[in-house]
């Protein structure tokens, strides 16, 4: 090795040759994991955000929702009907039973 031929040149016997090819190795290897712990931090925050921007929880008016699934039902033919008559997307904004 080329490393070891410099150490040699110098002077420095195999056991201090070790020691510094030692310290090398571990300051290589734990420059690795920082790197590795930056960028895992660097995605979680990205899907943090993501998800803060995605986040898709039912409002309050709509827990109607959660306990009849005859409502659900209707909601869903009320968009494809929509759907079916305009050709627009429809979004569902809020949904109540009327007796």
């Amino acid at each position: 090795m080329v490393f070891t031929d410099y150490l040699e040149n110098l002077g420095y016997d195999n056991y201090w040759m070790a020691v510094l090819i030692s310290i090398f190795a571990i300051i290589v290897v734990f420059g690795i994991l920082a790197l590795i712990i930056a960028v895992c931090s660097l995605i979680f925050k990205i899907i943090n955000k993501v998800d803060a921007k995605m986040n898709i929880l039912p409002k309050e008016e709509n827990k109607l929702l959660e306990t009849d699934k005859d409502a659900v039902v209707a909601a869903l033919v009320a968009t494809i009907e929509f759907n079916k008559e305009t050709g627009k997307d429809a979004k569902l904004v809020s949904i109540k039973r009327i007796d």
